[in-house]
């Protein structure tokens, strides 16, 4: 089942109808009551993911099943806001938006914000960069290899499994994996995938659930 598309223009008012299509994609599908539940709390992360983009966002949200179990859920995220403008704007707020970027949640809406409104050699500067590049796609991986700023493709398993790689000695490394292992989003979900192009966004989350059909 595909549900309807919903147009976005305000994550607060887009919130109510988003969990109702969520709720009737999980009726449809054949979902236990439980995975009716993860499925409300995925549609909730990923709103989450774009509470604090401001001014000019808009963009379509829909769930989709297959015969498999699989539930992906989809934002499509466009804005038209001035380089200019969102820089002054989070340059403002640098203090809240890093209080913000704690977390898993906080950290991709950090990932969409910065590569969706700043240049693209200021779009990966910030203390959690570093290791969010662990989980970009086809990321050159040899010691000062340039890193590809016309886009961005970035997978939670990547990332997850880039920490794990690297989380032995090192602090900060040790430290995004306890914060993986505490995340809402990392224990329900079996893939986040971000693919920035410009001034639109596309964001996925994947879960897989054992379908219970008479």
């Amino acid at each position: 089942m595909t549900t309807d598309k919903i147009k976005i223009l305000d994550v607060e008012q887009g919130r109510a109808r988003a969990l109702e299509e969520a709720e009737k994609f999980a009726a449809y599908e054949g979902y236990a009551h439980k995975d009716a539940l993860r499925v409300r709390l995925l549609v909730e992360e990923t709103l989450a993911m774009v509470s604090t983009i401001a001014d000019d966002f808009f963009a379509d949200f829909w769930i989709d099943g297959t015969r498999s179990g699989l539930c992906s859920i989809h934002l499509n995220i466009r804005t038209e806001m001035d380089v200019t403008k969102k820089k002054e704007l989070i340059d403002a707020s640098k203090e809240k938006r890093n209080e913000a970027a704690r977390g898993l949640t906080g950290k991709i809406r950090e990932l969409l914000e910065n590569n969706l409104y700043l240049p693209r050699s200021q779009a990966m500067a910030g203390d959690s960069s570093d290791l969010l590049l662990l989980g970009m796609i086809d990321m050159p991986i040899a010691p000062g290899a340039p890193v590809p700023m016309d886009y961005v493709d970035w997978s939670l398993e990547n990332y997850r499994q880039g920490i794990d790689d690297v989380k032995e000695g090192k602090p900060e490394a040790q430290e995004a994996w306890d914060e993986l292992e505490k995340s809402i989003l990392a224990n329900l979900a079996d893939d986040v995938r971000v693919a920035i192009r410009g001034n639109s966004a596309e964001l996925v989350v994947e879960k897989k659930f054992t379908r219970h059909l008479a």
